[in-house]
């Protein structure tokens, strides 16, 4: 595990003919920002789909070898445009899309420096669980538990950031569950690191120091000390439209993604080492909240 990082989202969209950012800054800016590792990824409409995983992952990998001048993890996408999974979700890994879109990046692009490792885009954190798979939403843990080795043994990095808008976090697959029926093994135990994403600036959980409270009790009961906390931010900070549960309240927006690292301070003392962030596709978010963070809680955000 590197000893610190902080890995930023980076957006990109396929606009019909090739890739493009959809950053408002540049590279150079998002590091000078604090950003150690770029995490590329887009909406299921904006990653390229032609039912191909060879063509899809050539395409997105050219682009990204010649614009990515920084350490990068890419998007294994789960969705096609249209919301449906572009491969078998209870099928083998061997020979399915997954499996050569990983291989197009590991053997066309393997001498790229910048590529450290994969980003598994599906972000439900109950993806192992039978009514996930039965409406394709989730995806059985024997296709994930191979894809982990299939990157790992390239000698690449996994990463993870689910969705886990509930104080029962016990109760997703990130972590074991061997005290219920069926048992699932931990997600954790396949990833090199997961950020679980709290969705509290969105007003899904309301106890934002509860949650990371019984997250850090999971991290110790399951020895899964890979796991972490995803910060969350988006335009609404600077006046602009987002997801903040109070969008037309900039000042408590503000708040709110500040309450992420006062939430860390509060539980364990310090922020995480390992930190990862969402914050739209406006670095002016991120100089925001750094603002905020060390005029209000004397650490930077990043």
């Amino acid at each position: 595990m590197i000893p610190m990082a902080n890995f930023g989202l980076w957006w990109v969209r396929w606009n019909g003919s090739g890739y493009e950012s959809r950053m408002t800054g540049s590279l150079e800016q998002f590091r000078e920002l604090g950003f150690d590792y770029a995490v590329v990824l887009g909406q299921p409409a904006h990653i390229q789909y032609t039912g191909d995983a060879e063509t899809d992952a050539y395409n997105l990998s050219e682009y990204l070898s010649v614009h990515m001048d920084m350490p990068y993890y890419v998007t294994v996408p789960f969705f096609t445009p249209s919301k449906t999974p572009r491969g078998n979700i209870t099928g083998n890994f061997e020979g399915s899309y997954w499996e050569k879109w990983i291989d197009t990046f590991i053997f066309t692009h393997s001498s790229d420096p910048n590529l450290r490792g994969f980003y598994w885009s599906l972000e439900n954190a109950w993806m192992f669980k039978q009514d996930q798979l039965n409406i394709e939403k989730g995806i059985s843990h024997e296709l994930i538990e191979a894809m982990s080795q299939k990157i790992h043994q390239a000698g690449f990095e996994f990463i993870w950031m689910p969705s886990t808008p509930t104080m029962n976090i016990e109760g997703t697959n990130i972590f074991p569950w061997w005290y219920k029926s069926p048992n699932y093994p931990g997600a954790c135990e396949y990833f090199d690191y997961v950020f679980a994403q709290p969705n509290y600036y969105m007003g899904r959980i309301s106890d934002i120091d509860g949650w990371t409270l019984n997250l850090e009790g999971l991290k110790l009961k399951y020895n899964c000390w890979n796991v972490f906390m995803e910060m969350e931010a988006d335009e609404c900070i600077i006046g602009g439209g987002g997801n903040c549960k109070t969008c037309n309240d900039s000042e408590n927006c503000m708040r709110l993604a500040g309450n992420y690292i006062q939430a860390q301070i509060n539980t364990i003392g310090r922020r995480y080492s390992q930190r990862a962030y969402y914050f739209g596709v406006t670095l002016d978010v991120v100089r925001h909240v750094d603002s905020y963070c060390r005029d209000n809680l004397g650490v930077p955000y990043v």
